[in-house]
């Protein structure tokens, strides 16, 4: 009898992570899917096993990463989903938050990756995707600790993909554009609020806001995740949707006057 791949999702509660845990389980992977609150396990189908985690905390990863072991004894794919956002300008900031924030988007995947690592090597193979977003390689205004925790995935992933091909495993990107799901609505505000950035923060929230509302459907995104799981010759970066592939090549191609004045105009931030 073929065994089935294992796949492990984190962050299934909503929007891309239970989109692709969805896709994973109808195309014959046996998925576990992570949540931070148990209490929420009615709402998914049974053949989705659930685990709980957070990903902040080193024993609750060693805990589920083990779970899943004990039960399919392998853990073939990797998808590191669970994240959060925060809003508000650089200066508005605390250290506090900016570090909550990196804790869940970045040390949170560190943290994945070497507690499934082992077993991949020992098996001779396996694949990573992580979940970044186009603000992994572009600027966000009044998202900055959001964007710099992607920033860092990035530099992450792109590394440690060099590092373990010799053990047969592969890492990749997807980098959404605006998606719709539950991150905005969720997302946390700096909360020392300054009167100096009121106005065009405003703007800016209500800019990403109506993006979010028009975004791509996290079915799509899934779609990405699936063919870099799954391809012979995986890439590193998956930009995800019709706007994630334009930005890319905008970023690459485009005269960086250019590039910037069309970033202000979507934002809504005043001409420089």
């Amino acid at each position: 009898m073929i065994q089935k791949k294992v796949a492990l999702v984190t962050g299934v509660s909503s929007g891309i992570g239970r989109a692709t845990a969805t896709l994973l389980l109808d195309r014959g992977f046996r998925t576990f899917g992570t949540l931070r609150e148990m209490n929420r396990a009615s709402e998914f189908s049974t053949s989705l096993e659930l685990v709980r985690l957070d990903v902040r905390e080193e024993e609750s990863v060693r805990s589920c990463v083990q779970a899943v072991l004990d039960q399919a004894g392998r853990i073939d794919l990797l998808v590191n989903n669970a994240g959060c956002a925060l809003v508000g300008s650089l200066e508005e900031t605390s250290i506090e938050e900016a570090r909550a924030t990196f804790e869940t988007n970045f040390f949170g995947v560190l943290r994945m990756c070497q507690a499934v690592l082992p077993s991949m090597r020992k098996k001779g193979g396996g694949r990573i995707a992580n979940i970044s977003s186009v603000l992994g390689f572009l600027p966000g205004p009044y998202q900055g600790i959001y964007t710099a925790s992607k920033h860092a995935l990035e530099g992450y992933s792109e590394s440690l993909d060099h590092e373990v091909r010799q053990f047969g495993i592969r890492i990749s990107l997807i980098e959404p554009g605006f998606t719709r799901t539950s991150i905005g609505q969720n997302a946390r505000v700096a909360s020392e609020a300054l009167e100096a950035y009121a106005n065009e923060r405003k703007r800016v929230l209500d800019a990403i806001q109506k993006s979010i509302a028009t975004g791509a459907d996290p079915g799509a995104v899934a779609s990405v995740v699936l063919e870099a799981l799954t391809s012979r010759s995986p890439r590193l970066r998956y930009p995800a949707g019709r706007e994630a592939k334009f930005l890319s090549r905008l970023r690459k191609f485009a005269p960086s006057r250019l590039l910037d004045n069309g970033l202000r105009k979507q934002f809504g931030l005043q001409a420089a």
